[in-house]
């Protein structure tokens, strides 16, 4: 209902909370896209996963920019390349829509565990937020382009709608920098791209500490895409036979957090490591199985990492129809 400006009981607060950070643009290029789904075919949850970590990408770096301002994160629209359904997919569809278009635009609570968010105390909004006709004009008219020079190139001169700041330029330093071109900025804008440009320092190794433990939090999610397509003929009958290790329940499990900050004797500038992070390709926890373990629990602490597979069954293997066979793989 959010999502859609439907809900119509929020506080005049809702709408004039401090700052909030947004996103330019979307989270991923077409050109991104295009290589993703030449990769796979229409029916693997890759595509979804393999796109679904830029726009997880996105959110981690908007929460940490907004921390830095004690601000609010206007959350990015969101794409899902695969349908979350709980049952056998068909070309990443529930089998009762095979028509519905991939991608399509999908609510949050499709990605993550809003649970955990609203738990946490995070400050965010919905992506359409912007356009809601209760947000104030005096919210809407000090908006604030945020860009990043190229790696190397001297900033552009700021003004009070957009400013620029040199490659690799601190989070922590970016509100003193916007307030000074334009003291009365309430929105702040900046594209996927540009946010990989900053330097994901907060101002403390603390900071940076409790941070990561937050995001590991709030940005994983356990939720499995079964295609049929991948499961050798098993999708109907084999259904059934949950303690048959030999079914070949290759279903692929998402969603794991970003990789995290780096934590100790951060650098900024051309060449800090605190700048190009080592990204993840995509946001699978588990691929093609049965099961899977990972999680993380409210500290931050992964309790579980990648356990199982397969062979073991599920919710224990029929020992004496499946046992010797399954000890002889194994041995393999």
């Amino acid at each position: 209902a959010r999502e859609a400006a439907l809900w119509a009981v929020d506080p005049p607060s809702y709408f004039s909370e401090g700052m909030y950070i947004a996103l330019s643009g979307p989270a991923y290029t077409q050109q991104e896209q295009d290589a993703v789904y030449k990769r796979f075919p229409e029916w693997s949850p890759q595509r979804h996963m393999f796109l679904d970590a830029p726009q997880r990408r996105a959110v981690r770096d908007l929460l940490g920019l907004a921390s830095t301002f004690g601000g609010v994160t206007v959350l990015p629209k969101f794409f899902c390349h695969c349908d979350r359904y709980w049952n056998f997919l068909s070309s990443c569809r529930n089998p009762s829509v095979r028509s519905m278009p991939l991608p399509f635009s999908c609510p949050m609570d499709s990605l993550y565990l809003t649970d955990r968010w609203n738990d946490k105390k995070i400050k965010y909004r919905e992506h359409t937020f912007l356009a809601n006709p209760n947000v104030p004009p005096e919210l809407r008219d000090n908006r604030v382009l945020l860009t990043v020079a190229e790696k190397g190139a001297t900033p552009a001169p700021s003004n009070r709608t957009h400013v620029q700041v040199a490659y690799g330029t601190p989070m922590v330093d970016i509100k003193n920098v916007l307030l000074a071109a334009n003291s009365n900025a309430r929105v702040i804008e900046v594209s996927a791209a540009h946010l990989l440009r900053l330097c994901k320092w907060l101002g403390s190794n603390e900071r940076q500490k409790a941070f990561n433990n937050l995001m590991r939090y709030i940005l994983t999610e356990s939720s499995r895409y079964c295609p049929n397509e991948d499961h050798g003929g098993y999708g109907g009958y084999g259904f059934w036979m949950w303690t048959n290790p030999f079914t070949a329940y290759n279903c692929t499990w998402g969603f794991r957090s970003p990789v995290e900050y780096v934590e100790r004797d951060v650098t900024c500038g051309l060449d800090g490591n605190g700048v190009e992070l080592a990204e993840r390709s995509n946001s699978s926890t588990c691929p093609r199985q049965m099961l899977c373990d990972h999680n993380v629990d409210p500290s931050g602490r992964v309790t579980r990492e990648i356990t199982r597979c397969n062979i073991e069954g599920y919710n224990g293997m029929d020992r004496a129809r499946y046992g010797k066979a399954a000890e002889q793989m194994l041995k393999k």
